[in-house]
């Protein structure tokens, strides 16, 4: 019944399980690859498709071997011969799967949902129309730096994300691979305080620089400021300085668990959601298309952005237990960790 039912297989269909952690294939000779390929995407009679898969390998050993790898460990010189991707597929195929082979499969399979020909196509002109919008009311003079008329500390955007860290962010993730990524573009801004926080947040929404109905709700977070506090507190309010103050003592928020990335820590404090802006871009030919496309904001208040900047909630911490998740997932089996 194993053959008639292949459960790791099953459970990634129905079973809201990744493929990314299905250690065994059932390719049996190299036209069920080519099956498997074109049911895939790729089509191996097609030599631009051959090249494409090509590019994927060698792109996965080079992930694997700067990224997850540690001093002093390689991959094995049999598995870096196979250049048939077919002969790959075959190989995890068997009783006892090669571990280096499923490893190389399962980056390969991610580079292939992070890399959007579309979208690198059209960056220059998505990063211009979105980030426009944020920039046009950044502005710096003898006051210091402010957004309209809230003051900032400092202001930062992030107009691509590197491939590596792309691939590095789905591989870390439970839930299955071929996620959308919501932050290739962003922003953060880092206030004086948590009042002045909000007001960022308010600016935005009043400007029309975000729209809060193409916010994705599930993907919203506060750990920043107890809004049911705030909302109590707004009644009794005398001024906006006192009320500023008195909101630097409460507690923040519980930050709790996040399911979508096990890996942040608790000890980060921001206001976190991710919106949707309708682009317009065009080609060389003058073809105009149009989609809504995402970006995240983040906004901080100063506190919480040195306290990021060190420690358990230090980016550079943050991004090793990211690395060492996606090298338990991908390479487990063939290093013995797990």
């Amino acid at each position: 019944m194993q053959n008639v039912f292949p459960f790791q297989t099953l459970r990634a269909v129905v079973g809201g399980a990744s493929a990314i952690d299905v250690g065994r294939l059932h390719v049996e000779d190299h036209d069920d690859a080519e099956r498997f390929l074109a049911a895939y995407g790729y089509r191996w009679d097609d030599p631009e498709e051959r090249e494409e898969l090509e590019y994927l390998r060698t792109t996965a050993i080079a992930f694997v071997r700067d990224v997850l790898l540690e001093p002093g460990e390689a991959i094995p010189e049999a598995t870096m011969a196979v250049t048939d991707v077919r002969e790959l597929l075959l190989a995890v195929s068997s009783d006892t799967p090669d571990p280096w082979a499923c490893g190389l499969l399962r980056v390969m399979h991610t580079l292939a949902h992070a890399e959007s020909d579309f979208t690198d196509s059209f960056a220059e002109q998505i990063e211009a129309q979105i980030l426009g919008r944020f920039e046009k009311w950044i502005r710096e003079d003898a006051a210091g730096l402010r957004l309209g008329d809230v003051p900032l500390v400092r202001y930062e955007s992030r107009a691509r994300k590197e491939l590596h860290s792309l691939v590095l962010k789905l591989l870390h993730k439970p839930e299955n691979v071929a996620a959308d990524i919501f932050d290739r573009l962003g922003v953060r801004f880092v206030t004086r305080n948590r009042l002045d926080a909000l007001l960022v947040v308010r600016f935005l929404r009043v400007n029309n620089v975000i729209m809060f109905a193409n916010v994705k709700p599930s993907r919203s977070k506060n750990t920043l400021v107890d809004l049911a506090r705030l909302e109590a507190a707004i009644p009794d309010a005398t001024d906006i300085p006192s009320l500023a103050a008195e909101m630097e003592g409460w507690a923040y928020p519980d930050a709790g668990g996040d399911p979508s990335n096990p890996y942040s820590a608790k000890a980060y404090h921001a206001i976190q959601f991710t919106g949707r802006q309708r682009v317009r871009v065009s080609n060389a030919s003058g073809d105009v298309y149009r989609f809504f496309f995402p970006f995240e904001v983040q906004v901080l208040d100063e506190a919480s952005w040195l306290e990021s900047r060190k420690g358990w909630a230090s980016h550079a911490d943050y991004k090793e237990r990211q690395r060492q998740a996606a090298r338990r997932r991908v390479l487990g089996g063939a290093l013995g960790v797990r």
